[in-house]
C-alpha cells in the first residue's frame, strides 16, 4: 500500500511539473504575440501618418487616453485627438509623417494586460538620417481592453534633433 502512495506522489508532482512548465510556454507565447501586437499598432499609425489617414492616426488610442506633446499641449479622449489631427492634417497632410526605426522600440511589460513601450519618432527625413531628421523620444503606456491593444497615455520628449 506505501508503495503504491509513493509512486500515487511522485505522479501528481511529475504532472504538476509537467502543468506549471506548460503554463510557463503558454505565457511566454501570449507575451510575445501581445508585444508583435504592440509593434504592428505602432507601425500601422507611422504608416498612417505618412498617408495623412485620420482615421488610422486615432484607431491606436483609446477612447480615454491621455497625451502630452512636447510643446505641452494636453489632449485627453480620442475626440480631442482627432480633432488636432484633423486641423493639423487640413493644412498639411504629411505634418505628422514619421517613422519608428528599427531597433527603436522597447516594450516592457508591466503586468499581462500592461506594457510600458519607449520608442523613437523620427520626422522630417524620409531616412531618419538626413540633417532634416528629428528625433523624439516617445514614452507610451499600452493597456489591454477587452483584449485589444492600445495606447492609454502618451509622453512625447523633446526633440533630440
Amino acid at each position: 500500500m506505501r508503495a503504491y502512495r509513493s509512486v500515487g506522489f511522485l505522479l501528481i508532482g511529475a504532472l504538476t511539473v509537467a502543468v506549471i512548465a506548460e503554463l510557463r510556454v503558454q505565457a511566454a507565447q501570449t507575451r510575445a504575440d501581445d508585444e508583435r501586437q504592440i509593434r504592428l499598432l505602432l507601425a500601422s499609425h507611422a504608416a498612417a501618418s505618412q498617408h495623412g489617414d485620420l482615421q488610422g492616426l486615432v484607431s491606436v488610442y483609446h477612447s480615454d487616453a491621455d497625451v502630452r506633446y512636447s510643446d505641452g499641449t494636453v489632449l485627453q479622449g480620442r475626440a480631442a485627438l482627432e480633432k488636432r489631427y484633423r486641423q493639423v492634417l487640413s493644412s498639411d497632410p504629411h505634418a505628422v509623417s514619421h517613422s519608428h526605426p528599427s531597433g527603436t522600440i522597447h516594450v516592457r511589460f508591466l503586468r499581462p494586460d500592461v506594457a510600458f513601450v519607449d520608442v523613437e519618432s523620427v520626422s522630417g527625413d524620409d531616412t531618419g538620417q538626413g540633417e532634416a531628421a528629428t528625433r523624439t523620444p516617445l514614452f507610451a503606456i499600452f493597456t489591454k481592453e477587452a483584449g485589444h491593444w492600445g495606447v492609454a497615455v502618451q509622453r512625447s520628449g523633446i526633440p533630440l534633433k
